[in-house]
């Protein structure tokens, strides 16, 4: 039988019908973060397409701080979140500032091992000059301000002896609370300790360094009963972040110009500032979006000796799930 029309016809008029078809749907992800330039695989990931190539359509919201975050992310608002590594294991040995029943949420994937400054007021010149003064943190018995705690521990300054603390929630409300007056030191990352810099503030040190050891600091979070049926959304979400951050250590003109498309007003030399502590290796990002577990092994230490209810901690598998980012490495 002779078809009644030429093959080129018939070729032409199947890749018609095939652009007539609606496009496969993209699977919607809301996620939640903290501010700041340590966001920038996020940036990446949804401005050049990455996300998009996984199939996913990510909307990114930002949180006050970590109390609101973490009760969202129960509440079943978000799918994934972005998050002091510290506020995670808080939460599941039931240490966090507020009580959280049932609570499940484990990590997935790295973001930095540290991306913090050590920031002052301008009268404050050394560490000697903080006794008596008083330290803004997110909350008081999680995120980056246990890190403060033993930091400042290690200059001889005991909490609620030589100072005291005052939780007042993420990097913005640390700054203003000292631009205010009511706190005089507190861990800030970018872009706050630059913008605090160049009000005068003074930085004593990175936040890593005066640690001392290896450290995880944010990571990408999700809820066991969310992930166990969600692992091809979870391993596509991976697998993106992932890509972002080989581009953001291999392409630094289109990693900069993604930065300062999303912190405005960021100079060229500021911008430099920033991606060398985003990739120097310090501090920064987690290579291929790795969880460094000999980092959260430091933050179990931490937690130990600082937190309370005082508990010996010391299994790091007890708070992730490393299985997701197994897969999503996998080619």
């Amino acid at each position: 039988m002779k078809l009644g029309f030429s093959t080129p016809v018939f070729v032409a008029a199947l890749a018609a019908a095939a652009l007539s078809l609606p496009a496969a749907a993209e699977t919607h992800l809301d996620i939640v973060t903290f501010g700041g330039t340590s966001n920038l695989p996020i940036w990446v990931a949804k401005d050049k397409g990455l996300f998009a190539k996984q199939g996913l359509d990510v909307t990114q919201d930002i949180t006050k701080g970590s109390v609101a975050e973490i009760q969202n992310l129960m509440a079943g608002k978000y799918q994934i979140g972005s998050t002091s590594f510290d506020n995670s294991i808080a939460y599941t040995e039931g240490q966090g500032d507020v009580a959280i029943d049932n609570y499940d949420i484990v990590g997935i994937a790295g973001v930095h091992s540290g991306m913090n400054s050590v920031v002052v007021r301008p009268e404050i010149k050394s560490y000697a000059d903080l006794k008596g003064k008083v330290a803004a943190s997110d909350a008081l018995n999680s995120g980056y301000g246990v890190m403060l705690f033993a930091i400042l521990d290690k200059h001889g300054l005991k909490l609620n002896r030589d100072y005291t603390a005052l939780a007042v929630g993420s990097g913005p409300n640390r700054l203003e609370a000292m631009q205010e007056g009511k706190a005089h030191v507190a861990a800030l990352s970018a872009p706050e300790d630059i913008k605090a810099k160049n009000e005068g503030y003074n930085i004593l040190e990175d936040a890593v360094t005066g640690l001392g050891r290896p450290y995880q600091g944010s990571a990408y979070v999700a809820r066991r009963a969310w992930l166990k049926g969600h692992e091809q959304e979870t391993v596509a979400f991976i697998r993106a972040i992932m890509a972002a951050n080989d581009l953001i250590f291999t392409d630094k003109p289109t990693a900069v110009s993604v930065l300062k498309a999303h912190v405005k007003g960021l100079s060229d030399g500021d911008a430099d500032i920033v991606y060398a502590a985003l990739t120097n290796g310090k501090g920064g990002l987690n290579r291929h979006a790795e969880i460094n577990i000999e980092g959260v092994k430091t933050l179990l230490a931490l937690r130990s000796q600082y937190s309370e209810p005082k508990k010996n901690l010391s299994d790091p598998n007890k708070y992730v799930d490393l299985s997701y980012h197994e897969k999503a490495a996998r080619k």
